[in-house]
């Protein structure tokens, strides 16, 4: 989780595109997530609740900009968890 918050807190200061290492390491996740039997409800779930704390801490200029970034990392989270 520390990784994650560290890696989700850099994605919020670079808003445009998903950043390599945050990438990467949702595709960890996501795999580890449907190894252990987590419903990929509740890895959605326990990230967008994370990237929410984190933004609203950051006070986001450009709320849609944060918004489609969100939606892209969820559908790595997505991707990854059921990836073979």
């Amino acid at each position: 989780m520390k990784e994650l918050r560290s890696a989700l807190t850099d994605q919020l200061r670079k808003p445009d595109s998903p950043t390599p290492e945050l990438a990467n390491l949702l595709r960890k996740i996501g795999r580890e997530a449907h190894q252990k039997q987590i419903r990929p409800e509740q890895l959605i779930i326990i990230f967008k609740q994370l990237w929410n704390s984190l933004a609203e801490s950051l006070r986001p200029q450009n709320a849609d900009q944060y918004e489609r970034i969100r939606q892209r990392l969820v559908t790595l989270c997505i991707q990854a968890y059921y990836a073979e």
